[in-house]
């Protein structure tokens, strides 16, 4: 998935500043568990919340800290859209969530249900991806 033009933009400003003070909220969207993982480490006293949308029932999982110091001053907060990790969904219990819920998680539990996921596709369920042919 490309950046919108507007992503594009923030993102060559901040390349070409010095530094940044931001006052307000900043939501990222993440794209994997792993990286969604990394945000809950390195933020200071996390939240972590899984819900699902009340119309279309997507699950998402966020994790929030508010700061207020520089350089951010509010809100941080990243999400993964988990429609596309349903192993990682269901690693962490989740699945009894119904559309509308949401649920409080420890920031420690992100790490469990990371430990538990299939590595590979066959133990997910997955069929394999196709092998070269042997010389």
């Amino acid at each position: 998935m490309y950046p919108s033009k507007e992503a594009r933009e923030l993102a060559i400003l901040l390349r070409i500043s010095r530094e940044l003070d931001i006052v307000g909220d900043v939501t990222a969207t993440v794209e994997s568990p792993s990286e969604l993982l990394a945000w809950t480490l390195i933020l200071h006293k996390p939240q972590v919340l899984a819900w699902r949308a009340t119309h279309s029932g997507h699950r998402y999982i966020q994790v929030t800290a508010h700061r207020s110091k520089a350089p951010i001053r509010g809100h941080i907060t990243a999400i993964l859209h988990c429609e596309r990790h349903p192993e990682f969904w269901e690693a962490l219990s989740l699945a009894s969530l119904n559309p509308g819920d949401r649920r409080e998680l420890a920031p420690g539990t992100l790490s469990e249900g990371w430990a538990i996921m299939p590595l590979t596709p066959e133990a997910s369920g997955q069929e394999a991806p196709p092998q070269p042919p042997q010389p």
